[in-house]
């Protein structure tokens, strides 16, 4: 085991929000969660540490390696909003904000950067995995390719394997 990096204001079950560049060996994370939560990123060669945005808001971290950008859940004013921080990470641009009550989470990118696969919650309780298309995501449009439906159970981890 080895330190790498303290994280301030750690959430209850996840302590932060994770998202990894492979071949930069970047590792993104989220620090004051307990407050407006900042996105950083960690050199895993050198050590440094980089604040990118301060009180950003944003969540659900994943990495889209097909143009270099973070996909991720901004919450404001009780709208959940994904969001998307084109590389060199020092803005963001909103994608879709959804209706009061709807939460996404547990996003991923699939290997082609086509498509974002994401949990939801509805505001009855009702649970789903759905898949966007990314590209209609970029137009400001929420393309929607498939869902499954979980009733109130909440869908959790779910990735793309390495062949999409």
């Amino acid at each position: 085991m080895k330190h790498l990096a303290d994280v301030r204001g750690g959430v209850l079950y996840s302590v932060t929000s994770l998202a990894f560049d492979p071949k930069a060996r970047r590792l993104f994370y989220t620090d004051n969660n307990l407050g407006w939560r900042d996105l950083m990123a960690l050199d895993l060669d050198t050590g440094q540490q980089t604040k990118l945005l301060v009180q950003a808001r944003i969540g659900e971290l994943v990495f889209d390696a097909s143009d270099r950008s973070l996909i991720g859940v901004r919450h404001e004013d009780g709208i959940a909003s994904l969001v998307r921080v084109p590389y060199p990470y020092v803005d963001w641009q909103v994608l879709h904000r959804f209706a009061y009550g709807v939460v996404p989470t547990d996003l991923d990118v699939s290997p082609d950067g086509e498509r974002l696969s994401g949990s939801v919650a509805e505001v009855n309780g009702d649970e789903f995995l759905r898949v966007w298309s990314l590209a209609a995501l970029r137009e400001g449009r929420l393309e929607q390719r498939a869902q499954f439906g979980f009733g109130q159970a909440n869908p959790e981890n779910f990735v793309w394997s390495s062949d999409g």
